[in-house]
This record gives structure tokens, sequence and C-alpha cells, in this order.
């Protein structure tokens, strides 16, 4: 009987799968980073496909790949990226990567020692180093087209997957596909690895590829391939018994060309071949079975009990039955299956006795570890030397690289064992301590929920006498997890907290905790209180010389004058404490968000857009730039979006987001996707916002999204085609009944929304104006002085007024450059409404036009339409404009015009069409500029009046 033919993987039936994967590598060439998630059952044949696919590749790309490797259950930290880091370092040297890497390098070396000193763990080492390797990747496809292979998903650690759904959102332009492997069934309900899938499919640019069994033809394609001796009978039997998996094939088939006979399971199938050859082979098999996938060849040597020679003989048998691929330095099983079923077949004893050898040989050759410490620890908690395992997963954990998923995972793994060892508070102090360490591991590695509930514990487990500093400190911890989860209460327990330390005795977790509790009183708006703690926070931290908490208490202390309306000695306290914030990377951040924000609040919008980008640039210094910069990008938007660079905007928006930033940064980057989409006419796209906010807006959140939401909200019901003025009033004294917290400037906004809605209520017959007109003059007169004042008092006065004088007042002064770009062309339509009130008809006509005009300069065709609406019940004739023809528009523009008049989004239209976002994009600004409108909702109308522009006929 004929042998197996080829020992390369085959691939029978899988053209469509390969079609696809070309498909996403001509989109990572041409558009940027791809990734896609190869989902199939164990045997499916990912990894042949996958190895396929970059042979094809060969002469277009670099490749390089990295496995996922579990012992019992547990992932080894980073394992795959480790594989890939190294491999880069091979091919372009080191000094190259670490400059690829950026303002992050130094963090490398916790990954891959040796290749950079490792850093001590903080709350955004996590950050730096994903940031890091982001621009690794992103600098060796830039030498040349890149494809990155993460094999095994389902055997990875937390740090891997959270990083990969970093790299799906960060990755830029870069021609780079990464695609990820894994078994979806070995993912049961609750698997961890599932709500990271689910991140990873909505991110842009990811796709999931998912492998079946074969059809019955390509199976026997498949054998007749593998082994073209076997009779007609034995082929139906593999077709029969092997279900379509592709590597159940393999082993039948493997199994038959060999004479063994047909057995009734794959397992025995495997075991079958594996018991084939010699004894000493199997033993060094089962050897490799306890290290897991991959075993370096001197690491074997030193646990199995072999001569040079005799291993060496036992190995190449290996090799040749295409049990064992070499790998390196070492040696790998040929499919996961092989290594689970021999690791299954180990007796207790001889389980115990290997693990056991190689925890021996590791605790004496640490260089010999393909994960440093951590298999160590695995391999005695396999052998049962569960005090050995639980002082070392504790030492390791207490190390603190920035790999604090892999700290969290070894705190709680002592914590299952604590019950079981002699005498663990000998080592590791009290359980208490050590729910403590769990949770601030936990917070290091952005698992707010996790670190809540450890700390939780902890409070719970400590003993009556506890210090009160331990538990200040722990109740610091508490509020930065809620305060993460976006829930209330944080102030409430760092008023505790703050209350167990002594001011006579300052302490840096009294400087800690009064630094937080400023910080959490500015966020919810208690100013008053929050300028006197921060006043003690930094009186405490001058007393241990912590600077950092200094700097941010001082940052908290500027923000809470400007918001009680002293700006400008709140913006001079805020320059001050720029050095002092940017000891530590959170307070960099921290300072250039407040300070971007400030300047926007104070309508200096061009310095605050400066600044913001300054800001992201100093992250980028930081190696956090596609972290802790995504807020401040939506910083930068927002004034640009008043500035009425709007594409601009919105562009950085959706990219931001595309970063699955945390809740409260993804609050902001929504609510200024609400200003573009209010300003561009697109009504349902704002009214989604605030359907998905809704308890934000109830007053239900920080109130600065309340205050944002509130305002937005009333320009929404204002702008509206059929405006509801009370509506909008109701949303302005929602704030302005009651002000705490409120900004000055979001105050004064809202005072002229409610002005503009009282003007626009005349004919209500239920409404005491009269009463709120009084109302309103009395919270104008209540209102704190602001450096936005001289921008939004003229529009009040006019609003309330609505004559002419008041109006071209009002004009003048909104036509300021680097203003509002909205309020010229909002004043002038009150303006040309006035005259028109005034019998000034013509007078009126050129100012309506104008204002029409400058909001279509300005990106705003809501404010054209308004200005439109005003002229056509005046009765004046408007500018005459171009439309196209029908046979201007093109076969796909008509069809996307046809998308636009459903209100479809370009992300729908994409969609729709197959075709990029970018695409839809461009198309969607040919037809307005072949329509001669200004913005969707006038094309959508167009196409609705004038059927033929969709290729449409009368009958």
């Amino acid at each position: 009987m004929s042998a197996v033919t080829s020992l390369a993987p085959l691939v029978v039936g899988r053209a469509g799968p390969l079609d696809q994967l070309r498909s996403a590598w001509d989109a990572a060439r041409e558009e940027g980073a791809r990734t896609v998630l190869v989902a199939g059952e164990a045997g499916m044949g990912k990894t042949t496909l996958v190895t396929r696919f970059a042979e094809l590749l060969a002469d277009e790309a670099d490749v390089v790949s990295g496995q996922c490797v579990a012992f019992a259950g547990d992932g080894m930290p980073y394992a795959a990226v480790v594989q890939i880091l190294r491999t880069l370092v091979e091919r372009h040297g080191q000094d190259v990567v670490l400059e690829w890497a950026g303002a992050g390098w130094a963090s490398l070396g916790a990954v891959v020692p040796g290749l950079a000193a490792p850093t001590s763990g903080s709350d955004v080492e996590r950050l730096r180093l994903y940031e890091a390797i982001a621009r690794v990747l992103e600098g060796a496809a830039r030498q040349r087209p890149l494809l990155v292979v993460v094999e095994d998903l389902h055997w990875g650690d937390p740090s891997t997957w959270h990083l990969l759904r970093f790299l799906a959102a960060a990755l830029g332009d870069a021609p780079l596909l990464v695609l990820a492997t894994y078994r979806d069934d070995e993912l049961p309900g609750r698997h961890p690895l599932r709500p990271v899938l689910a991140e990873l499919l909505r991110q842009r640019g990811t796709t999931r590829l998912d492998l079946g069994p074969l059809d019955p033809d390509s199976v026997a394609d498949l054998v007749t391939a593998l082994a073209p001796g076997v009779s007609d009978a034995t082929r139906a039997a593999i077709v029969r018994r092997s279900e379509g998996v592709p590597y159940f094939v393999d082993e039948l088939a493997r199994a038959a060309a060999g004479g063994i006979s047909m057995p009734g399971t794959l397992r025995d199938a495997l075991l079958a071949r594996v018991r084939s050859v010699r004894e000493e082979t199997h033993q060094v098999l089962r050897a490799v079975s306890a290290a897991g996938l991959e075993v370096e060849h001197e690491l074997l040597a030193e646990v199995v009990d072999l001569p040079a020679g005799q291993l060496d003989a036992a190995l190449r048998e290996a090799v040749d039955a295409v049990v064992l691929v070499p790998s390196g330095t070492g040696y790998r099983f040929r499919h996961a299956l092989l290594s689970q079923v021999l690791h299954d077949d180990l007796l207790p004893g001889e389980h115990a006795r290997l693990h056991s050898r190689f925890a021996d040989v590791l605790a004496r050759r640490p260089d010999l570890s393909v994960a440093h410490s951590h298999d160590l620890i695995h391999h005695l908690f396999a052998a049962h030397r569960l005090d050995e395992g639980f002082r070392a997963a504790l030492t390791r954990a207490a190390e603190r690289t920035p790999a604090h998923h892999e700290a969290l995972a070894l705190y709680e793994q002592a914590l299952d064992v604590w019950d079981r060892v002699s005498e663990p508070e000998s080592v590791a102090g009290s359980r208490d301590h050590v729910l403590q360490e769990a949770a601030g591991a936990a917070i290091r590695a952005g698992e707010a929920e996790r670190a809540l509930a450890l700390v939780e514990a902890s409070l719970r487990e400590a003993p009556r006498g506890l210090d009160p500093e331990v538990r200040a400190h722990r109740l610091g911890l508490k509020a930065r997890a809620m305060g993460n989860l976006m829930r209330d209460g944080s102030v409430e327990v760092l008023r505790e907290a703050v209350a167990l330390t002594s001011p006579e005795r300052p302490t840096a977790v009294r400087a800690m905790v009064l630094e937080l509790l400023s910080t959490f009183l500015m966020l919810t708006g208690q100013h008053q209180e929050g300028l006197e703690v921060a006043d003690e926070a930094i009186a405490a931290a001058d007393a241990v010389g912590e600077t950092a908490y200094r700097g941010s208490a001082r940052n908290s202390r500027a923000m809470a004058l400007c918001a009680m309306g002293e700006e400008e000695l709140g913006m001079a306290e805020m320059e001050a404490a720029r050095a002092d914030s940017e000891t530590r990377p959170r307070t960099t951040v921290r300072f250039w968000i407040n300070w971007s924000n400030q300047l926007n609040l104070a309508g200096r919008f061009r310095e605050a857009r400066d600044a913001a980008l300054a800001g992201v640039e100093r992250t980028r210094a930081e190696g956090l730039e596609r972290s802790g910069g995504i807020m401040l990008v939506g910083n930068a938007a927002e004034p640009m979006i008043a500035l009425g660079q709007l594409d601009d905007a919105d562009r950085m928006v959706r990219r931001a987001l595309e970063q699955s930033p945390p809740p409260n940064y993804v609050v902001h980057l929504r609510t200024l996707q609400a200003w573009t989409s209010l300003w561009r006419d697109r009504p349902h796209e704002v009214e989604q916002v605030l359907v998905d906010y809704c308890e934000v807006l109830a007053g239900r959140g920080q109130p600065q999204f309340v205050h944002e939401l509130a305002v937005i909200d009333a320009w929404r019901h204002l702008l509206a085609p059929q405006p509801d003025a009370a509506a909008a009033w109701r949303r302005a004294q929602q704030v302005l009944a009651a002000p705490r917290g409120a900004a000055p400037a979001r105050l004064w906004q809202l005072a002229f929304l409610a002005a503009a809605a009282l003007r626009a209520r005349t004919d209500d017959a239920g409404a005491d104006l009269a009463a709120e007109r009084s109302l309103l003059a009395g919270q104008v007169d209540a209102l704190p002085s602001c450096l936005v004042r001289p921008m939004w008092e003229p529009l009040v006065v006019a609003e309330l007024a609505d004559d002419v004088a008041s109006w071209r007042a009002a004009l003048e002064a909104s036509a300021v450059v680097g203003g509002h770009a909205a309020l010229e062309p909002w004043a002038g339509i009150g303006l040309g409404r006035s005259l028109v009130a005034a019998g000034r008809r013509a007078d009126a006509e050129p100012v309506l036009v104008r204002a029409g005009d400058r909001a279509r300069e300005v990106g705003m065709p809501v404010l054209t339409r308004v200005a439109d609406d005003v002229r056509r019940r005046a009765g004046i004739a408007g500018p005459r404009r171009r439309t196209a023809a029908p046979t201007e528009l093109t076969d796909r523009e008509r069809e996307v015009l046809a998308l636009v008049a459903e209100g479809r989004t370009n992300g729908e239209i994409a969609s729709a069409l197959f075709i990029s976002t970018k695409t839809a994009s461009v198309h969607v600004s040919n037809i307005l500029a072949k329509l001669g409108v200004s913005g969707r909702g006038e094309a959508a109308a167009l196409a609705h009046t004038r059927p033929e522009l969709l290729g449409v006929r009368d009958a």
C-alpha cells in the first residue's frame, strides 16, 4: 500500500475561503490594516488554510506568526506576541524594531527579555506596550506589506486578546493583515474570549471567516491526494467517518496508508499512530505533551532521561512520522489535537512526575523557559506542588510587569489555592491584602468590574483592626473602579477614605484620596467643595513630595475656578500647574484634556484645537497616542466643529470611536457626532444619539455630558423643519432652572436657546409667555460672567427684543474671525426675519441669501435650509442654482442617491453596495455637487420630487 504522498499542507475544497482572504489582503494593501478571524472546530483546517495563504503571498508580503499556548487551560502571557516580535528582531535587527516602537520602546522588555529593560508596572504601561507593538507592526509593514498570523486564540491569555482588540482598532493605513484563528467549539457560553470576539467584530475592517466541513467529493479528492493507493472501500469509509473534517481525513488516511486497521474514533487513530513508534519515541512525545505545544530542545534533553544519541533518534522518528515539527531551536506538535490526546493519556502519577521534572529543570535553568516564570508556575501547580506554585505565582505577580492581566490571573490563582497551602499568610500576608493587590492589578489591566469585586472582597475580609490608611487606599481603588464604570457613589466612597487619614500627619495615601476626591467633585459639579478639597490635596502632596498628585489637584482647582466664573484666574492656575502635571503620564494626559477643554469653553476655538492636537503629540511622545490620546482627539474635534471644520472633525471622531475607547470617552465622541449630524441636517442621526443616551440626558450622568446633550436637543427642536419651540424651552430650562455644576459657557448658550424658543412661541396660546420671559430675564441676570459672554449675550438680547437694531448688533458681534461658525448665519437669519417683519423685504433678501451662503461655506446646510424657509415664507425669490440633468448622474450615483433618499448613512450605503465607506462618501459628495444642493436632506427631497434622477420613468 502506498504511503502518504506529501508532508506539505494540502488544501482541497477551500477556494472560497482563500478568495475571501485574498479580498481582505487587497483591502489591507489599498485602504489600510484589516483583521480576519478564522473560526472553525478542531481539525477543520484553519492552520492549513492560513499556511497555504501565506505561501501564496510569498512574493508580495512578509509573514510573521505566533501561536497562543495554554497549560492546563491557562494561557501563556503574550506567547504569540513573543514569537512575532522575536521574528521581527531576527529579520530587521533590534535597533530598527526599537526605533519603530517609538516612545514606548522600553515597555517591550516586559514581553521579550533582552530587547529592553522592563519598565515598572503602572496603570498606563499596558496601553504604552500595546501602542509600541502597534508601531512595530506598522513599521515592518511599511518596509514590506505584512501578514501577521496569530494561531489558537482560544488558548490565549487576556493580555493577548485585549492587545488584538487594540490592534484591530488602532492600526492605521499600513498595508497589514492580521489573521487570527480560534476554535469556536471550545468557547462555552461564558468563555472570556467571547466578548472580546464580539468587540473585535464591531471594529472597522474586521471580518469573520467560518470554516465548515468539506463536502464528500472534496473529502474523496483529499484522500486520493494523501494516499492514492487506498481502496475504494477504504476511501468511502474515510469519507463517512471523517464527517468532512480535514484533519480527521488526514489522520485516517495516514493510518490506512500505514497499514493500521481503521480505528473507531479519531482519538484511537491518533494514539494508534503514536503507539506505532518505538517506546523511547513515545516516551519523548509524552514529555513534549507535558511541556505544551512547543518545547526547546535543550529543555527536553534535561527532562527526558535519555542519552543524546537516543534522544536524537527518537526525535527523528517523531519528525519522520509527522507527529513533531522542528521549530526554531525546538519542536512542536504538528497539530494541537496530538498534544491534547497524548497529555490526556498520561497516567496520574506520570503526569505529576513529568510536570515536577519540568519544574525542577526550569527552577535551575530559567533561561530555558519560553515564557519566563509563567511555565514554571504552571508546572509547579500541575505537579501538585502547591506551596511552591503559590509562592512563585505571588512573586511573579508582584513584579508588576505591563502584562497586568497575567498579574491578575496569578493573584487569582493564588487565591484559589489559599486554603490548600500551608501557612499562606507567612508567604503572602493576609488574604485581604492579596485581594487588594489583585484589585490593583485589575485596575491596571483595565478590568474595572473585576477590580470592583476584588476590592469589595478585600474590604469585607479585612480584620477589625485594619490600619485606617490601608482601608483608605482600598477605598481609593474602589472609587477609581466605580468611576471607570461610570457608576454613582465615588464621591461618597472618597469622603470616607479622606476621613480615615490624618490632616496632622499627611501621607501619600491622603494626598492620593484627596486628589481623587477633588477630581470627582469637579466632574460631578460640586465646584466649591472641589476647590476646598483641591487645596487640601495640594498641601498634603507638598508635605510628602508627591509632585504628580499636586499637579492633578491644581488641575482640579483650576477647573473648579473656571466653572465658578473665575475663568482667567483658573486658566492661569492651570498653566502654572503644567510642570507638576507632566511628571506622570496619567496626569500629563489629564492636563492637556482639561486645558484644551477650557480653551474651548472660553471660546478660544483655534487655540483649543491646537492645544488638543499638541496634547495628542504629547501622548505620542509618551507612547499613548492611540489610548490616552483618544479623549484629546475629541477635544480637538469639538472646537473644529465650532469653527466649521466639520469634515475633518467627523473623520477624527469616527477614527477615535473605532479604537474602542472607555465608556466616558464614547459618550463624548458620540455627542460630537450628534453635533456634526445636527449641522449637516441629519436629524435621525442626532435623535439616535439622544435615544442611546436618554438616561444621561435625563440627568443620570456626569454634568458635562448632561448639559452638552441638553444644548444639542434644544438646537434640534429649534432647527427641525417643523420647529418645536416649547420642547426647546423645556430642555433649556432643565439646566437653567437647576444649573448645578454647569459651565458658564453652557449656561449662556442655553439662555440663548431659551430666548430663541420664547421668540418662536408667540402663538403658543397655552403658555404664560410673560411669566416665562420674566423667569428667563432673572436667570440671565444671575448667570456668572465668563469669557464667552460677548459671544452669546448679543444673541440673547436680539432674540428677546426681536427688532432690526438688536439683530444687526448681534450680526456684527457674531461675524468674528475664529468665532462660532453657526452664529453669523443664525444672526443673519434673525436680521432678515426682522427686516421682513418691518416691511423691508428688499433689504431682507440679500441678508438672507448671505446667511444661507455663509452656512453653506461652513458646512452647515441645516442653517441654509432655515434661511431658505424664511425667504420662501416671505415670498422672496432666492438665487437660481444649477440642478443636474438625469444623464449627468452615473448608474452608481443613482444607486447611491436612492439610498440617500431612504435616509441611509455612508456606512449603510457602503454595506448595501459592497463598497468602502470612503468610496460612498465620495459618491455622495459628487452627487451633491452635480445636483447643486447643500446637503443630504435637499438631495433626498429632490430625488423624491424628481424620480427621473433615479432612472425612474413615467409609465
